[in-house]
């Protein structure tokens, strides 16, 4: 190779390698300066969207179907066999206790009671008489005995004659309303025919089943909303009246007994009835849903203090509309992130631009 040739061929290489350092030296001259530029935007303050931490009650709403038995209920029964000869009450009629509802035929009860009085008088004449002579000697003081013996027996058929008496007419136990009738008058009654039914409305009582979830919730006093198809529209409230001493093993629910008063007469035993009963728990953070971030480690919030952002685990325990009631480290009044999450990191500074408005609402309507 001529000497000439080389010395071409090396000017040419010379001007290759000027080339790659030029380029390479103007490549790394952009790239640093995107690359300052990158970290000046990541430690930028993130414009964030904030709303305060609310506390509000974990409520929860036990719903139940139960029906309505009044206070006091009984089917009537004679107490005694005859015809009946006396009706003294009609369908819905109101009674008072003590009042006469059927008499049967007592002729020969009451023939019982006049001839118990008659014995009963001479009785009470032969023991006055041998208690006056007793002194003198007359009689014996065994036949003054005797007498008072006789006295005390007659008095005892006396009670058992105006008891049978008694027995011929049905009486209410308890003031109340009465159902229709099942006899007539010239009907032959035994004890074991029914004659109405009888109930005290005043109060409605309502038996109903609580999930063992929520079973200690429910307390005496407790207060129970209760509505019926047959009212459309009303409400009626009352308070717990008992409750069961132990949990179904095969429904996993406890027995709860609601007491409604009925001033009005509306409600009526057998209605069915749609039970309401609100239940109180702790109170807890209440931060709204699109606060609530997820990743493998769980749920967790973004909360602005100090001009940044930190990351706060919580626990969701109930969520609904438009806010999530949490098990956090966080006070009423902590700013939350809800928009701007996407950006944030731990320790980040964020400028707040703005509280968000969203309404509490529901359940967790809190403070």
């Amino acid at each position: 190779m001529s000497l000439s040739k080389q010395t071409k061929i090396l000017a040419a290489m010379g001007l290759a390698v000027v080339a790659v350092v030029a380029a390479y030296i103007a490549f790394s001259g952009d790239g640093g300066d995107a690359a300052v530029s990158a970290r000046a935007r990541m430690d930028a303050p993130a414009p964030v969207v904030v709303e305060p931490v609310r506390y509000a009650s974990n409520a929860a709403l036990v719903e139940a179907v139960g029906t309505g038995v009044a206070i006091r209920a009984v089917t009537l029964h004679p107490e005694a066999t005859g015809r009946v000869v006396e009706m003294h009450f009609k369908a819905g009629q109101r009674v008072e206790a003590g009042d006469a509802l059927i008499r049967l035929d007592d002729e020969d009860e009451q023939l019982a009671v006049d001839l118990a009085r008659v014995r009963l008088d001479e009785a009470r004449q032969n023991l006055t008489r041998y208690e006056k002579v007793a002194p003198t000697g007359a009689v014996s003081t065994s036949e003054v005995d005797r007498a008072r013996s006789a006295l005390a027996a007659v008095q005892v058929e006396r009670a058992q004659a105006e008891l049978a008496l008694r027995k011929q007419t049905l009486v209410a136990p308890f003031s109340g309303v009465v159902g229709i009738p099942e006899v007539e008058v010239g009907d032959w009654v035994t004890e074991a025919i029914t004659i109405t039914t009888l109930d005290d409305r005043s109060t409605l009582l309502i038996d109903f089943e609580v999930p063992e979830s929520l079973a200690v919730g429910a307390t005496i006093g407790g207060e129970v909303w209760a509505t019926t198809w047959a009212l459309p529209g009303q409400r009626f409230l009352g308070n717990i009246d008992a409750v069961g001493s132990r949990i179904d093993p095969q429904t996993r629910t406890l027995r709860v007994r609601g007491r409604f008063p009925n001033g009005d007469d509306l409600l009526r035993t057998g209605m069915s009835f749609t039970i309401r009963m609100p239940l109180q728990g702790e109170r807890f953070p209440s931060v709204p849903s699109i606060a609530v971030q997820w990743d493998r480690e769980g749920a967790y919030v973004w909360r602005v203090e100090d001009g940044a952002a930190h990351r706060v685990e919580v626990d969701v325990l109930k969520r609904e509309e438009q806010w999530i009631l949490v098990d956090a480290p966080l006070e009423k009044g902590d700013r939350i992130v809800v928009e701007g999450v996407q950006r944030l990191r731990p320790g980040r500074p964020v400028e707040v631009t703005g509280e968000a408005a969203i309404s509490a609402v529901g359940a967790h309507r809190g403070e």
